[in-house]
């Protein structure tokens, strides 16, 4: 601040004539100055507002040194460059302290009455003309004190001016900082540089807001990258999963088809088996009906050797009759004999007889012989139709034995058919839904790789944000280049 001291001097009426009064007064008033400020600071020792500002007793005593310095030179009357530079001096080191400049007023004031007080008392008894100075001289005194009010005001505002200048500027540089995206800003402390504590809630409230947000974009750009390191491992993984299910698709396909063929002929084999099984069964029947004709047979055969054993004990009764015969012919012959000519033609008879009886035992030989041979024959015939009808039964129990495997197969056959058609609808529908599937991961796919762009767009919004002192900003432009290409 700039102005002109003789003009403020004149302004005040401390120059000429009553700025030599001051000087020829000044020791007398010096003198009154230790009293003066023990009744200043005792009144501010009982404030208990006032007495916050001093914490120990040595900065009061320190304060009150000061003080004395500084209103010596202002009653001193030089009103030089020393007074100016210390009344400045005060004015800032109330700003610095956040000393109300009300509670200055109000000591100067009350030290003002206190130092007329005691000229007063001093003065009471002289002549007019001396009471005539001594209110000259109290005047004088009165603005004097004003002067240094007004000086130390101008200096306070000044401070004052320019902490909140400071405080503008720092928070003009935190919003500047901020518009730069810079989250790195911290705004100094009153300890560790020359921000005015008057601003410090805004201090703490805009650092705050700047760790905050440091910690939101932290955030933001840590779960971005997670999110876009995330994305393309999934959309690496879709990808893949898209070319196997297309490939297990293909294959799928191949296989019902596959399953398809083999139902179609699983089903001619049904229908085969069922044929063989009628074919068994019929077989079976007739190879049932040809061991009942054989055991007919055999019943005939035994039937025949039966007869054959008759007719062998017949012609065994007429081999007797004929030996019988020939034996009587043979009598007959020989009673003719013997009764001479009249027994000849008796014995022609009985020779006839014994020929014939002879023929007949030789016959009844033959037929017997014929017999025998036929029972040969008859007995053979029985034991080979009853070795056929015993394999012919054999036959019919393994042809049974078959039937019934046939059947179990044609049974087994029918269900495998059944099994295979069950089998081929649901590869169908196992097919359409892998087709499905198929189509919706190749949606996932473009999703995911929808999200991945997003994802690297908003890791590159974040990347511009510069959280650390010395990191630079800007980093997600090369994001942004590479999801644009």
């Amino acid at each position: 601040m700039t102005f002109d001291m003789n003009a403020l001097l004149a302004t005040y009426d401390l120059d000429g004539a009553n700025q030599a009064r001051l000087q020829k007064r000044a020791k007398m008033i010096l003198g009154l100055l230790p009293e003066v400020l023990d009744h200043f600071y005792d009144r501010v020792g009982r404030e208990p507002e006032m007495a916050a500002f001093f914490k120990t007793d040595a900065m009061m005593e320190r304060a009150k040194g000061e003080q004395l310095k500084h209103w010596s030179r202002l009653f001193s009357g030089d009103f030089d460059e020393d007074y100016i530079q210390s009344a400045r001096n005060i004015g800032r080191v109330h700003t610095r302290i956040g000393l109300p400049f009300s509670f200055f007023n109000a000591g100067y004031a009350h030290a003002n009455a206190h130092i007329q007080a005691l000229i007063l008392k001093r003065h009471s008894g002289g002549l007019m003309r001396r009471a005539t100075e001594t209110h000259a001289l109290l005047g004088v005194l009165s603005r004097a004190m004003a002067l240094d009010i007004q000086l130390i005001f101008d200096a306070h505002a000044e401070a004052m001016q320019e902490e909140h200048t400071r405080g503008v500027r720092y928070i003009t540089e935190a919003i500047e900082a901020l518009a730069a995206q810079d989250l790195s800003h911290e705004m100094p402390s009153a300890q560790t540089g020359n921000f005015p504590s008057e601003f410090n809630g805004v201090r703490e409230s805009l650092n705050a807001a700047f760790g905050a947000l440091r910690q939101v974009i932290q955030g933001i750009r840590s779960t971005a990258q997670q999110l876009d390191t995330g994305a393309a491992e999934v959309s690496h993984a879709s990808q893949d999963l898209s070319q196997r299910t297309e490939s297990q698709a293909a294959t799928l396909e191949e296989t019902t088809a596959a399953v398809e063929e083999i139902t179609v002929s699983m089903r001619a084999s049904a229908e085969a088996t069922q044929q063989t099984r009628n074919a068994v069964d019929t077989t079976r029947r007739r190879a049932e009906e040809g061991s009942a004709v054989v055991r007919n047979a055999v019943e005939k055969m035994n039937e025949i050797a039966d007869s054959s054993v008759q007719i062998s004990k017949i012609i065994s009764i007429i081999d007797d009759i004929s030996f019988q015969t020939n034996l009587l012919a043979l009598n007959a012959g020989v009673e003719a004999a013997r009764a001479g000519e009249s027994g000849r033609g008796f014995a022609v008879v009985a020779s006839e007889v014994r020929n014939l009886a002879q023929r007949t035992a030789d016959s009844a030989a033959e037929i017997k012989g014929l017999i025998d041979i036929s029972n040969d024959h008859v007995e053979s015939g029985v034991e080979l139709v009853g070795n056929a009808g015993r394999m012919l039964e054999s036959i019919v129990r393994h042809i049974k034995e078959a039937s019934e495997l046939t059947e179990q197969v044609a049974s087994a056959a029918e269900q495998q058919s059944t099994a295979f058609g069950e089998i081929n609808i649901g590869m169908s529908q196992l097919d359409t839904v892998t087709q499905q599937n198929a189509a919706m991961v190749e949606q996932s796919t473009a999703a995911l790789v929808e999200m991945r762009n997003d994802a690297s767009a908003l890791n590159a919004l974040v990347e511009v944000f510069r959280l650390r002192a010395g990191e630079q900003g800007g980093g997600g432009q090369e994001i942004a280049l590479r999801v644009a290409s």
